[in-house]
């Protein structure tokens, strides 16, 4: 008999050491096999005779084969093409391998029964005959004495087989496997049965995330007083859950194939305070893979509602293992590694899960919704965060693991989900593409208190020429101009990242002119101290400085408007946007007015060559200042002309 691909985990559980909870599985095999043996010996019985009358039409045992679940239709032929030798003995097509299935049958047979019972039954194994495995000619007696039911004329493997198949039976009805919640259950008392059914209630309250994927089976039995529960998880043959309750201890033993899924599952149970073991590596020639990890980890309750709790939520965890890697693997094209793990662990404490998304087209559908969204700004090989940032593209996948979850459970089409993950970062460029006036915002904003603070220095000069506060003043405006620096450099990192026009570049190079102009106004109004200039000059500086602090509030009010003008239809904004810009363009005209006015009262009044130079330069950059909130205003114009409202 050939084994199985199907995935019962059956290894896996004999490797943790918990055999008695294999037992309805195990027995559920032993029977097929017997029924598979049977259909052997009837073939080979069936072979002879035909052998021996080839005369008569050959029987036809395909239905028999297909019952007893063996899909080689290369057997259906074994009867028709036997033929008798001149020694008597007969040629089966495929003859040698019936033998072996036959013995390897057997020992399936064998496998559920106890100890004592298949020590016997091999004993008599031992005594009888075993054909030859080689290929050749099968002799008649040989098959006569295989096949044999008669106790009178001794022993034969049909009789060990008979004899084996009402163990099984008997054991079969000892168990007494029934199903509880969905799991297949056998000898639980009403304490197991109530943690079970706990157990289950987590396990169905999500089973349903993993759509068409198969897996979740669950299998308990209750074994000197301890409590056993396995879950098959999903089709990798060393993934399995057991999970060991004795009193009020829980103990589960977890094995994969992958360190970082067994440290994800890890993390779906860190509220509970268990207590684990180091992660085992072990290497078993049983499975594919040649090596699995274990993680051992321990829980002792409180009380047995503390208990039911954790396997409720215990249970409720084991999908979100199903096609983990497979879906982290799909995150990596898009975010980093830590953030792939988080993404998807907020995906299942919220209890989405990332199978639907999987089930939609994972990667696929991603990919085509940056496509859609990024654009022509979308370059080759470039990851959604390097586009609008690591903290945003995670966002993104969650929502988009989010409307894939309940999309698909509210059966909607798949059609219409994939086009709301669409629509969704669709959403998040836009936003990020407004980013960069928050930013701007910000940046100007440090301009207008810049100004502010210099119009109130002035007026502590004007009051006491030798204020303590002033040099204050000017340390704290050199702290600004150095975060507007790194704010010009954040923008300018934006402006390449998203390929954003020139004019937006030269926007914020001139905003950021204002505020170096006005942080050297602050300079030299520190040094003003030391020249003591009359009352009057102080206050002639007072109503030059009024107009920068009058340009960067028209300049805010300017990128507020740009923000919301996202199409030519969106008239009020623009208009305000437009008079903004007018405003700003009059007060650098009364800049230039005021600068004159000032120079020439300077020349008149006959200042010292000192205070002249130090009142000189303060005002220049005073009107420096006004003229390149100004000129930030002009570039952010030109970038809406061509860059937004062109389109």
């Amino acid at each position: 008999m050939t084994r199985t691909t199907m995935t019962s985990k059956q290894d896996i559980i004999a490797e943790l050491g918990d055999r008695q909870i294999l037992a309805p599985d195990t027995i559920a095999r032993s029977l097929v096999a017997n029924d598979q043996v049977k259909y052997y010996f009837a073939l080979l019985q069936s072979a002879r005779a035909h052998a021996d009358h080839p005369g008569l039409p050959p029987v036809d045992l395909k239905a028999e084969r297909l019952a007893c679940q063996l899909g080689d239709d290369w057997l259906d032929e074994a009867v028709a093409g036997s033929r008798k030798n001149r020694a008597g003995a007969y040629l089966i097509p495929g003859g040698a391998e019936i033998l072996r299935r036959v013995r390897s049958g057997i020992d399936a047979m064998l496998e559920c029964l106890p100890d004592p019972d298949r020590d016997s039954f091999r004993a008599r194994l031992k005594e009888l005959e075993f054909p030859p495995l080689e290929d050749g000619p099968i002799p008649g007696a040989l098959i006569q004495a295989m096949t044999s039911g008669n106790r009178k004329a001794g022993d034969s493997l049909h009789l060990v087989v008979m004899d084996a198949h009402r163990a099984i039976n008997r054991l079969q009805a000892e168990t007494a496997v029934e199903t509880l919640a969905g799991a297949h259950v056998h000898h639980l008392s009403a304490k197991g049965r109530r943690r079970v059914e706990a157990f289950m209630q987590g396990l169905n309250r999500t089973a349903p995330l993993k759509f068409d994927h198969p897996g979740l089976g669950t299998t308990a039995t209750e074994h000197e007083g301890r409590l056993l529960i396995q879950n098959d998880i999903g089709t990798t043959d060393a993934h399995v859950l057991v999970v060991r309750v004795d009193g009020l201890a829980v103990t589960v033993s977890y094995t994969d194939i992958h360190g970082s899924r067994l440290v994800f599952f890890k993390s779906l149970l860190e509220n509970f305070g268990m207590t684990w073991s180091a992660i085992e590596e072990r290497e078993s020639s049983r499975f594919e893979s040649g090596q699995y990890m274990l993680a051992s980890g321990r829980l002792v309750a409180a009380r047995e509602a503390d208990l039911r709790a954790f396997l409720c939520h215990l249970g409720s965890r084991i999908v979100f293992l199903i096609d983990w890697n497979r879906m982290r693997k799909r995150l990596l094209t898009f975010i980093g590694k830590q953030q792939a793990v988080d993404v998807l662990k907020w995906a299942a404490d919220n209890d989405y899960g990332h199978r639907a998304l999987l089930e939609i087209g994972g990667a696929r559908v991603l990919a085509e919704a940056v496509e859609y969204a990024a654009g022509p700004q979308l370059r080759y090989g470039q990851r959604l965060d390097e586009l609008i940032g690591a903290e945003r593209a995670a966002g993104f996948l969650r929502e988009a693991l989010r409307l894939a979850s309940l999309g698909l459970r509210q059966r909607r089409s798949r059609r219409n989900v994939t086009d709301e993950i669409k629509a969704c970062l669709r959403g998040s460029f836009e936003h990020e593409r407004l980013q960069i006036f928050d930013l701007a915002a910000s940046h100007a904003a440090v301009g207008y208190d810049l100004a502010a603070a210099l119009i109130e220095a002035l007026a502590r000069l004007a009051r006491d020429a030798g204020d303590a506060r002033i040099p204050k003043f000017a340390a704290r405006a050199a702290a600004w101009e150095k975060s507007a620096d790194q704010m010009l450099n954040e923008a300018r990192d934006d402006i390449r990242r998203f390929a954003r026009p020139r004019s937006l570049q030269e926007f914020f190079e001139f905003s950021d002119d204002a505020i170096d102009d006005l942080e050297e106004a602050a300079e030299l109004l520190d040094l003003t101290r030391l020249t003591k200039p009359s009352p009057a000059a102080i206050q002639k500086l007072g109503e030059l400085a009024g107009l920068p602090l009058l340009s960067a509030r028209e300049l805010v009010k300017c990128i507020e408007c740009a923000a919301s003008v996202t199409r030519p239809d969106k008239r009020d904004d623009l208009d305000e946007f437009m008079a903004a810009l007018e405003q700003l363009t009059n007060f650098e005209h009364q800049a230039d007015d005021a600068l004159r006015s000032f120079r020439r009262w300077l020349v008149l009044e006959n200042t010292g060559q000192r205070q002249t130079m130090v009142l000189a330069e303060l005002s220049q950059a005073l009107e420096t200042a006004t003229d390149a909130h100004t000129h930030a205003g002009q570039a952010l114009r030109a970038y809406l002309m061509e860059e937004v409202l062109a389109g």
